[in-house]
């Protein structure tokens, strides 16, 4: 689509011993003005630069054509009684062999390639109407594979026509395994040994173009967060996919399986499920709707042996170390499920964790809920719990429940318990500007304040009466060093005071439900 300044030459050769040899048209261009509608490594806008070249005989028709890309790929093509061949090779200037009768063969290397975009392409055009194109045959290594919103290295992708449909097969160190993609309405059924899932694209626009039969338009890019307007997921079919080693950025989620189906006003997540060494992970969800009305929903739950392992590995780490519990997340939010933004999310979060330590968290640092400001608070306390701090704040439990809406999250029971001190959190966090209002209640352990008197008091003999206070005055004592704290402003320099007495009680107050 556009339009560009192109060179028109006639080659007209000489008569050799009698031999009449065709004239040929002959056309160059640098494309520029002109985009190319193509999945990658073909899809090109308006304003790049890319060698084309056009050779084909004369009268028009009477022979083959040929088209030159750049270094991208070489394209020769005839048509004979209707019937049209297409041979393409990437990655070089030229196709050793000609084109087959009917159908579309590729093949070569690419630096980057586009996957199921080129497979609905193909797939478009095997309806067996007026000019189709039935694929015979895609033999292609990409350095950089673009498959299911994940980029894999290095990963050889062939795709041939089964009778149910087109099987493609991957194999590559981070992709392996198979997929089925019916001609109809069936399901597309896959089961990979491998997939260790670096995420990339925009999936409703991979979906898009699946289930439309169409590579992605240059011109439907859109702005991060905006949603898919033209996009109906209830196109998407059926899914099963199993998969013996998932593996999503560095986190190693073990065995995977995913169902889905088509509903009414969307696609349904039946299920999403992977059990992986000392975790388990299990999902469902909707994707419904079109245009301002598309919607997701997902309900997820992850058992971990080790959540601070787990969430360092998806790269959501620097704030939990080790800590074995669960969470439960359940969220809506609009547009298409790559369009997940925290300051959007209707929805709720329980954490249930024990045995483990809070980190504290480089200043700036995303804090998704941001209730957990404790970093500001070590210097601050009354007691020196420098050594719970030199791993991070240590807790025996962590629980609460979290509200996510109108852009902020709140909690009116986040509670910590741990050796050095039990901790309350009350209070909201500002998703969209990225601001705190809260208040933290820190009641210091009697047995570490005893322990401190005693060491004051002299030694042995003073940890002894500390001891022997503790049985009669550990209630009141326990109480001694209590503070609670207002925390305020930016998550990157949060403002954190001492509140008296009174405003602490009228603080309580507030919190108590009318009625």
């Amino acid at each position: 689509a556009g339009r560009s300044t192109w060179t028109v030459g006639v080659a007209v050769p000489a008569a050799v011993a009698g031999a009449t040899q065709p004239a040929r048209l002959q056309l160059r261009s640098n494309l520029i003005g002109t985009a190319l509608d193509l999945p990658a490594p073909l899809l090109k806008p308006a304003s790049q630069a890319l060698a084309a070249s056009v050779d084909t005989p004369l009268p028009m028709g009477s022979g083959e054509v040929v088209v030159g890309l750049g270094n991208l790929a070489t394209v020769r093509a005839r048509s004979v009684q209707g019937r049209t061949g297409v041979r393409v090779v990437l990655g070089r200037g030229d196709v050793g062999e000609p084109p087959s009768l009917p159908g579309l063969v590729a093949t070569g290397q690419a630096a980057q390639l586009d996957a199921l975009e080129w497979v609905a392409f193909a797939r478009g055009g095997t309806g067996g109407g007026k000019g189709g194109l039935p694929l015979q045959r895609v033999d292609i290594t990409a350095q950089r594979m673009a498959l299911l919103g994940g980029a894999f290295a290095d990963t050889r992708l062939q795709v041939s026509p089964v009778q149910a449909g087109l099987l493609l097969r991957a194999d590559g160190a981070t992709l392996s395994g198979s997929a089925t993609i019916p001609a109809g309405d069936g399901a597309i059924t896959a089961r990979f040994a491998r997939v260790h899932w670096k995420g990339t694209a925009d999936m409703s626009k991979v979906a898009s173009a699946v289930i439309d039969g169409r590579p992605r338009m240059v011109g439907d890019a859109r702005q991060p967060g905006a949603p898919a307007v033209d996009f109906d997921p209830a196109s998407i079919p059926a899914l099963s996919v199993d998969i013996d080693d998932l593996r999503m950025g560095s986190a190693q989620l073990g065995s995977a399986r995913l169902r889905s189906r088509p509903a009414a006003n969307g696609m349904r997540l039946d299920q999403f499920s992977a059990r992986g060494r000392g975790h388990r992970i299990d999902a469902s969800g909707e994707w419904s709707g079109r245009g301002p009305s598309l919607r997701t929903r997902l309900a997820a739950s992850v058992v971990s042996d080790d959540f601070g392992t787990l969430l360092q590995a998806l790269g959501l780490g620097g704030q939990l170390g080790e800590g074995k519990g669960m969470a439960r997340f359940e969220a809506t939010w609009p547009g298409a499920p790559t369009d997940f933004q925290a300051g959007s999310v209707q929805g709720s979060l329980a954490v249930d964790v024990k045995n483990g330590h809070l980190l504290e968290v480089e200043p700036g640092a995303g804090r998704v809920l941001g209730l957990l400001s404790l970093a500001q608070l070590p210097r601050r306390l009354t007691l020196d719990f420098g050594d719970f701090f030199s791993r991070g704040f240590a807790f025996n439990r962590l629980w609460g429940n979290v509200r996510l809406g109108g852009g902020f999250a709140r909690s009116d029971d986040l509670a910590i318990r741990g050796p050095a001190a039990d901790i309350d959190i009350r209070g909201a966090a500002n998703l969209r500007q990225q601001t705190f209002d809260q208040t933290i209640e820190v009641r210091p352990r009697s047995g570490n304040l005893l322990t401190a008197v005693g060491a004051l008091a002299g030694g042995p003999v003073g940890a002894a009466i500390g001891a022997a206070a503790n049985a009669v005055l550990s209630r009141p004592l326990g109480q001694i060093g209590a503070k609670t704290y207002r925390v305020t402003g930016p998550w990157a320099e949060p403002k954190v005071e001492v509140m008296s007495r009174s405003q602490s009680r009228a603080a309580a107050i507030a919190r108590v439900p009318a009625g």
